[in-house]
């Protein structure tokens, strides 16, 4: 009697394994980048820590807000700002920053780093797109589009 009753629950408890694991999570692929001031980052910079990878290019003047309010929600040194755009024309980050503390009204504390084979890696396809990683360096949310501050808010909050 005991036997069949042990193998009754151990089939139950297998059913009930794929429920209670969470998803596998895609790790951010591994970068070595230099930002607007030639300062090189990597993913061992962020290990331990969560962080969010802004992805965007200098002409998309409808990815403002949503730089706007990642910058306002994500402390210094949990931001990277990627340029997507593989045109020379758009490569300047010195004049992407400059641009955009000048429409934002403020200084930017975060990396401006051009980045497009990392955004290709990553299959990113609309701008703006924004990586919440986590301190394990595995993506947590993707969100593809305009962003509200309370959508950015919330999603940074799950992450620290």
């Amino acid at each position: 009697m005991k036997i069949p009753l042990f193998l009754s629950a151990v089939v139950m408890l297998a059913g009930l394994s794929g429920c209670l694991s969470s998803e596998e999570l895609e790790a951010f692929p591994t970068f070595s980048l230099a930002d607007h001031e030639t300062t090189t980052h990597n993913n061992s910079m962020y290990d331990g820590t969560p962080y969010v990878a802004y992805f965007s290019a200098s002409w998309c003047s409808h990815c403002t807000p949503t730089l706007d309010a990642v910058v306002d929600a994500v402390p210094a040194d949990h931001l990277l700002i990627f340029n997507f755009e593989s045109s020379e024309d758009w490569s300047d980050m010195n004049a992407w920053k400059d641009r955009m503390e000048s429409e934002l009204e403020r200084e930017i504390d975060h990396p401006f780093i051009h980045a497009p084979p990392l955004a290709t890696e990553l299959g990113v396809d609309g701008l703006p797109t924004v990586f919440f990683v986590n301190s394990d360096g595995l993506i947590e949310q993707r969100l593809k589009g305009l962003q509200t501050p309370a959508t950015v808010q919330e999603q940074w909050s799950s992450l620290s």
